[in-house]
């Protein structure tokens, strides 16, 4: 049982004593209780608990939408990564920088890496910031026991979530590729310098 409901019928218990009155002509009998406004405060709080259930079922509803555009922004940010790192090690692969242009290619790659990743990046953050304001409005939503918003807030959590992870481990991969091609081709290179 959760604070919010506790506190209710503490709430309900406090006012029906105070208002519950009885009229007594004998003192060994007790009459019917006159119940003075008991119901209309009852109401009141049942009012006040859809309010906040109507609320909370607003907010998640806005949360999933932000949640939604973010993953979007996330999954367009590491494909264009993604494909800038692809690009780079396509070029790493097959020149090993023998001509200036090749060079000046590898260096224009190397901008638009940089450029990606920072796209990347703040991706990574909206991301995170849209996954927090989900987990308050989840937990706002059990507090108010709204569990049918409650629900399908911790699906799209849980969804969003398993996406985040894919995504970030995929690209993590592809970076740890990409260093690794670098250092050999670096490897490689300084090598010849020493040859010559």
């Amino acid at each position: 049982m959760n604070k919010c409901s506790r506190l209710l019928s503490w709430c309900r218990l406090a006012l029906g004593v105070a208002y519950c009155q009885t009229k007594a002509t004998n003192p060994d009998k007790v009459e019917q209780p006159i119940d003075k406004g008991l119901k209309q405060i009852a109401e009141e709080l049942t009012q006040k608990k859809y309010l906040f259930q109507h609320t909370c079922t607003l907010s998640v509803d806005s949360s999933c939408q932000i949640i939604t555009i973010a993953l979007a922004a996330l999954n367009n940010a590491s494909q264009k990564y993604k494909d800038e790192l692809i690009k780079s090690m396509e070029l790493i692969k097959y020149n090993y920088w023998y001509d200036e242009k090749s060079e000046n290619d590898f260096m224009k790659s190397q901008y638009d890496i940089a450029n990606a990743k920072l796209f990347y990046l703040d991706s990574i953050s909206v991301m995170d910031r849209a996954l927090q304001l989900g987990r308050s409005n989840a937990l706002m939503s059990y507090t108010v026991e709204a569990n049918t918003v409650l629900n399908s807030m911790s699906e799209k959590l849980n969804f969003a979530e398993k996406e985040f992870q894919s995504c970030t481990e995929e690209i993590r991969k592809l970076e740890e590729k990409f260093t690794g091609l670098l250092t050999k081709t670096t490897y490689v290179m300084t090598e010849e310098d020493i040859i010559q």
